[in-house]
């Protein structure tokens, strides 16, 4: 079972506050702060929930008879290969409760040859890097292709947007797969690459699909993701409907050399 010590470190890995570790855990601060100090009795589950919070950080805790240990992974790769999964784990990541404490957020497509169609071939693989550790999402099958899917990935962009609008980048082509490179390797490539201002998806999604199609497709059916997302940015600032503000804002963007250093 995870030690005050171990939560104390862990903590300080992530740099996170007491008040942020308990609000992951689903504790009370004076809880937490109780148990870091050594005091009382904390129940097996309430450890549990602190374990877990770390653990969803990237801090892993191991300990025997002899020693303790405490490890940040500063970089991971989820095995999350079912979208829906996949999607909710990157939704509390990104999320305002997040111990991740975002950073930037990197929208890529990559090819998947195994793709039996050639219409799916098309991945859109997401790189969420926080203060301490990035996590990269390329092994899940997201795309546009149904209803289902698109809403998935309509939900990612409406909460990205809504969270996060100053800190959304993509890759302006389409990229080999990069499951086949080791994590580090594919990271450091992905860090080295031009990174663009996605103001609007829609010169990121245009350079694998079409993005008017899907806005005209999924856009127009009541309660979908895809429609909150065209109504929240399909808007000039001041509110009118010109789409050219789209490309103005694009080009005023400009791009960033590499990722974050």
């Amino acid at each position: 079972m995870i030690t005050p010590a171990q939560i104390r470190a862990g903590r300080a890995m992530i740099n996170a506050k007491q008040s942020e570790l308990a609000k992951a855990a689903g504790i009370s601060l004076a809880t937490l702060n109780n148990i870091e100090r050594g005091v009382g009795d904390p129940r097996v589950s309430t450890l549990e929930a602190i374990e877990r919070a770390l653990a969803a950080a990237g801090v892993e805790v191991d300990q025997d008879g002899v020693s303790q240990s405490v490890r940040l992974m500063s970089l991971s790769r989820p095995s999350a290969y079912e979208t829906y999964f996949a999607s909710q784990r990157i939704l509390e990541l990104i999320g305002p409760g997040s111990l991740l404490k975002l950073d930037r957020l990197l929208f890529f497509a990559r090819w998947d040859h195994a793709a039996a169609d050639a219409a799916d071939r098309h991945r859109i693989c997401l790189l969420i890097e926080g203060k301490t550790r990035a996590v990269l999402f390329d092994q899940v099958k997201f795309t546009l292709n149904g209803g289902a899917r698109a809403a998935e990935t309509a939900g990612i962009l409406l909460a990205a947007y809504a969270l996060h609008a100053d800190r959304l980048h993509y890759l302006p082509d389409v990229m080999e797969d990069t499951t086949i490179a080791p994590l580090e390797e594919a990271v450091r490539r992905l860090r080295d690459m031009s990174w663009r201002r996605m103001v609007h998806p829609k010169p990121f999604i245009d350079a694998f699909d079409d993005w008017d199609a899907r806005a005209e497709s999924f856009g127009r059916r009541e309660a979908h993701p895809f429609a909150a997302l065209v109504a929240r940015l399909d808007r000039g600032p001041d509110g009118s409907e010109d789409v050219a503000w789209i490309d103005r804002a694009e080009s005023d963007a400009g791009t960033d050399s590499h990722g974050p250093d």
